[in-house]
């Protein structure tokens, strides 16, 4: 990192009100301290825990609310309800849908990805309305109305765990119902089931499939499109559920990548020719796209912003390791694969690798949630969880 001489304070504008932005707010306030004067604008005034949303349709879990105002004003940062339009980074000013332009030392962009739906007539998990079409299938199989459920996974997404874990749990909740004769399979343009996870990950899981009776449907290639090497009779069913595919924000001003459109971004998050913009999380151009690594990059690019106004820090890079927790609607099963240390006779564990075990693993906002009551009551996991530790660095990136 290159010497500066720090100014002795700063305007920092953080957009985005998600898992990345919060991520950037909290560590900066904690980093930073009055060195900065922090604003947070994004279009919603509610922070919902994602990740969680997957077990609502189950009735395994809900995902916690929490109002961004009250956050950003325990902050100690200003809050501000709108879209961001463009930037420009000459000016260091940014232009919003409603409300003034806003001037600014260092920004972040941390707006999200663009969700779109992949597949014409399937449920696509994580748009408005799947979680009730969700809820609506599990009452036709249970009925009998329904024999068959495909779970798709479009080959362009960010993150496939979501899929997996709504395909383990149908099986679960169909057998807790002693529903028999429904087909499900899972299929995908990965090699071996959630191949990211590494070998060992993917073996557990791959086993957990074959004991629910799920059907896996792999392609031969990792880069292959979804319909590539699928037979039409694979596809064929009562119920498609798949996820979104991701495009980046589309900020006018702001680089992007030419095929999706997401932030370039380096180590720091720093985006590719705009100076003092940083950008983290699902809209810069990380191919994984996962609430644990977006809050890494956060606290690699609040690391380097707190230094620059003179924070006593040595910023640390952004190096991904994969923290993931898969509900099954089982026992509870942590997992470990990859990690330094670990006993290699004993992968699995009864015990969290982290803390708070929560599903988006981020050193300064999961803590922060738990302590506002999304861990009440916690003694353990949740209600059937696998989860995963492992340095991406020694696996085979998507994309």
């Amino acid at each position: 990192m290159t010497e500066v001489n720090p100014p002795s304070s700063g305007r920092v504008v953080i957009i985005g009100g998600g898992v990345a932005g919060l991520e950037a707010l909290l560590a900066l306030r904690a980093l930073a301290g009055d060195r900065v004067e922090l604003t947070l604008v994004t279009q919603n005034d509610v922070f919902v825990d994602r990740p969680m949303t997957v077990a609502e349709p189950f009735g395994l879990g809900s995902a916690a609310r929490h109002s961004l105002p009250e956050l950003a004003a325990e902050s100690g940062a200003e809050f501000v309800q709108a879209t961001v339009v463009a930037v420009d980074a000459d000016e260091h000013r940014v232009s919003l849908d409603a409300g003034p332009n806003l001037s600014y030392d260092t920004l972040i962009l941390a707006p999200g990805a663009q969700p779109t739906a992949p597949l014409p007539d399937a449920i696509t998990f994580g748009v408005e309305g799947s979680g009730e079409a969700m809820r609506e299938m599990l009452t036709r199989l249970r009925r009998g109305d329904a024999r068959s459920a495909a779970f798709v996974a479009p080959s362009m997404t960010g993150w496939l765990l979501p899929l997996y874990e709504l395909a383990l749990m149908t099986a679960h909740d169909l057998a807790r119902n002693n529903v028999e004769g429904v087909h499900l399979s899972l299929v995908t343009s990965e090699t071996r089931p959630l191949a990211v996870f590494g070998e060992d990950g993917s073996e557990i899981v791959a086993r957990l499939l074959e004991e629910e009776g799920i059907e896996f449907i792999g392609a031969a290639g990792g880069t292959q499109e979804v319909m590539v090497g699928v037979s039409g009779e694979s596809l064929a069913g009562d119920y498609l559920v798949t996820l979104p595919v991701l495009r980046g924000p589309g900020i006018n001003g702001v680089p992007g990548t030419r095929d999706q459109n997401f932030i370039p971004v380096d180590e720091y998050g720093r985006v590719e020719g705009l100076a003092d913009v940083h950008a983290a999380g699902d809209a810069a151009n990380f191919p994984v796209k996962q609430g644990g690594l977006a809050a890494q990059q956060a606290d690699s690019v609040a690391e380097y912003v707190a230094a620059s106004y003179g924070a006593n820090i040595d910023p640390t890079p952004f190096r991904p390791s994969l923290r993931g927790m898969l509900f099954t609607g089982e026992d509870p099963l942590y997992m470990r694969s990859g990690v330094a240390g670990a006993d290699p006779d004993t992968p699995d564990a009864w015990y969290p690798l982290w803390w708070p075990p929560t599903k988006v693993a981020g050193r300064y906002l999961a803590p922060y949630l738990f302590e506002r009551g999304d861990g009440e009551g916690i003694g353990g996991p949740p209600v059937g969880f696998i989860d995963v530790d492992i340095p991406l660095a020694a696996v085979t990136l998507p994309g």
